[in-house]
């Protein structure tokens, strides 16, 4: 059984078993493993930004009482995202950073300047604030699914779904066992996400020390051990479906 482990780790150490690298939000946003809406804080018309979306992503073509339904919904998670924007450049103000409390809401609001607080979501994901801008937008997902037809939804949901596995990590592995007909139990979740934890720390120190050039074979090693980790905590066929996952890839 040892044997077998070591083999599966292995193999799966070979793929790209972690694709969520340092920085990136990857499963992060969570329910859509990456499949942010908005790419600014400073959009004119958000809920165009959503039918772009919807259509270039899913083929989804929103009708016009779906657009009236989605608009409220769209421009108040819009403003959370520009509240929570200019409130992280304000304590970046505050601890020194360029521009304060004032600074921040004008690149906020204005999208004007060039760094991290200009308008740019993807400061925000890859920031400390990137937990709240995951449930901001794993709310606004649920709700614009809520607003589809049936064969919308589905088409949103294998997207998203699709988005998920391509990001890696603990969401990831979670949905491929639910495919599988074998879940993680309440008790291997915890367990299965302290290991992700550990390993994205781990990467954070490397990626620290070599100054954003960490060695590759050193990143490897830790993705093969934290998913040996892993794999000792499934059960066979939950081994079984995360190796044929890995081969299908």
């Amino acid at each position: 059984m040892k044997r077998f482990l070591w083999i599966l780790a292995a193999f799966l150490a070979a793929a790209p078993a972690f694709a969520q690298e340092e920085g990136g939000p990857g499963p992060a946003f969570g329910g859509g493993g990456g499949a942010q809406v908005f790419t600014r804080v400073d959009a004119v018309n958000p809920v165009e930004q959503v039918k772009t979306f919807l259509q270039t992503k899913a083929n989804i073509t929103l009708s016009s009482d779906q657009e009236k339904t989605l608009r409220p919904i769209v421009e108040s998670a819009l403003q959370q995202i520009r509240d929570l924007n200019e409130r992280v450049a304000a304590q970046r103000g505050g601890q020194g950073g360029q521009g304060g409390a004032g600074g921040g809401e004008r690149r906020g609001r204005g999208g004007r300047g060039g760094d991290a607080g200009a308008g740019s979501i993807a400061a925000l994901a890859n920031g400390p604030a990137a937990q709240e801008l995951k449930k901001i937008n794993d709310d606004l997902m649920a709700k614009i699914t809520a607003t589809l037809k049936p064969d919308q939804q589905t088409a949103f949901k294998k997207y998203l779904n699709d988005e998920i596995k391509k990001a890696g990590g603990f969401a990831a592995l979670k949905l491929t066992m639910e495919e599988a007909g074998a879940p993680l139990t309440a008790e291997q979740e915890p367990q299965i996400q302290g290991f992700y934890d550990e390993d994205a720390q781990q990467r954070r120190q490397l990626q620290r020390e070599a100054q954003g050039r960490p060695d590759p074979a050193k990143m490897a090693d830790l993705e093969k051990a934290t998913m040996a980790k892993i794999v000792k905590v499934l059960t066979p066929a939950q081994r079984k479906a995360l190796l044929e996952s890995r081969a299908k890839q």
